[in-house]
């Protein structure tokens, strides 16, 4: 009985440890893809500014 206890018991806290390890990698991930969405905000602001910047002092020449 005691064998199958420690068996179970085993199987309990692997699951447990698997839980607590997607529920890192998922914070992880949610962590990178807000960076990356942000990098790319920035970029794209700043390429519409560019572009802007280029029309507008292009038609004041």
């Amino acid at each position: 009985m005691t064998g199958i206890l420690r068996i179970v018991g085993l199987g309990v806290v692997g699951l447990v440890a698997l839980v607590i390890l997607l529920e890192l990698v998922a914070i992880l991930f949610g962590i990178v893809t807000w960076v990356v969405s942000t990098v790319v905000s920035i970029a794209l602001l700043a390429l519409f500014l560019y572009v802007g910047y280029i029309v507008i002092s292009s038609v004041r020449t």
